[in-house]
């Protein structure tokens, strides 16, 4: 049978007795004072004609039984589970053209487990971003704006080391120098897993460079000491971004800064309006004061007025 196993000892007898039919046929036939060429071509031909076993017509993939075709779709979609590119390779081999894209989709389509962990997806996310990086270095399509992506892959994952490694590696390896975008996801990262002291440290890094820290890096440090009252520090902060960039930083990086100043007085003080300008939403707060006591006013002469009707009674 096709699938019967032959060992190499099966093989060596089973060639020696198809060596031993070719001598045994060559030997009848120069008995018999047949021209010895016509015959050896003749019996050449028969014995070429004979079919190996199956087993050593194929090749090592397909007797492993691995598939080109697979190999080829898990090079091009790395990460995609066998089973889905089985399925791939299916929708492929039942026509001869392309494929319907929408049975592609439905092959390629993962359904969301039950539960799952955050890092199993940051771990896939890290694993898909970093094959999109390898094939843009072979291609040569690396630039400041991939570099940046792919910073943004580590930043997002919580990474600190790795985060740190990519910045200060991979910007030099291509030839570039990080941008003020790339200090700024540094520094936010750094900043979220409150490491303060690293995040002065790469500041001081940018300044020696001879960069500087754009408004939203400024913003992100201020909000930080707003949100834990530290308002000495931020007000520090708050006066180098404007001798640096002639503005302060945004008005949702101030919002903690104005309500620690105005729930101790010190607005006037510390002469914050002079310094950011007056708080936008201040008409917003008296407005909803003022609508407050009209409204009691109002439901309080409502009551007045019912309790007259009832004494008139």
């Amino acid at each position: 049978p096709g699938n019967q196993t032959i060992y190499a000892d099966d093989y060596i007898e089973w060639t020696n007795s198809q060596a031993q039919a070719v001598s045994s046929i060559a030997f009848e036939s120069s008995s018999n004072d047949i021209a010895p060429a016509e015959t050896t071509e003749y019996d050449m031909k028969e014995n070429q004609s004979a079919p190996l076993p199956r087993q050593y017509n194929v090749s090592p993939l397909e007797e492993e039984g691995e598939d080109q075709h697979i190999l080829e779709l898990q090079e091009i979609l790395p990460g995609l589970p066998l089973s889905r590119i089985e399925k791939v390779s299916e929708e492929f081999e039942r026509a001869l053209g392309y494929p319907s894209i929408l049975r592609l989709t439905l092959a390629v389509r993962e359904v969301m487990p039950e539960a799952f962990s955050p890092q199993c997806l940051t771990r896939v996310n890290l694993a898909n971003a970093k094959h999109v990086m390898a094939e843009a270095e072979k291609e040569g399509l690396v630039d400041a704006h991939l570099l940046n992506g792919m910073l943004r892959v580590h930043t997002n994952s919580g990474r600190i080391e790795p985060a740190l490694r990519f910045y200060d590696t991979e910007y030099k390896k291509h030839g570039m120098t990080p941008t003020t975008h790339s200090d700024r996801l540094l520094l936010e990262m750094l900043v979220n897993k409150r490491r303060i002291g690293r995040a002065f440290k790469l500041k001081q890094d940018v300044e020696r460079d001879g960069r500087s820290l754009d408004l939203l890096s400024y913003g992100t440090l201020v909000e930080h000491f707003g949100k834990h009252k530290q308002l000495g520090s931020a007000l520090l902060l708050i006066k180098e971004c404007i001798s640096v960039h002639g503005s302060p930083p945004g008005e949702r990086s101030l919002k903690n800064i104005r309500l620690v100043c105005r729930q101790n007085n010190l607005i006037e003080k510390v002469g914050l309006d002079k310094m950011v300008g007056e708080d936008p939403l201040e008409w917003m707060r008296r407005g909803e004061e003022l609508k407050r006591v009209r409204n009691k006013r109002a439901k309080s002469s409502a009551l007045q007025y019912g309790m007259n009707r009832m004494l008139d009674i």
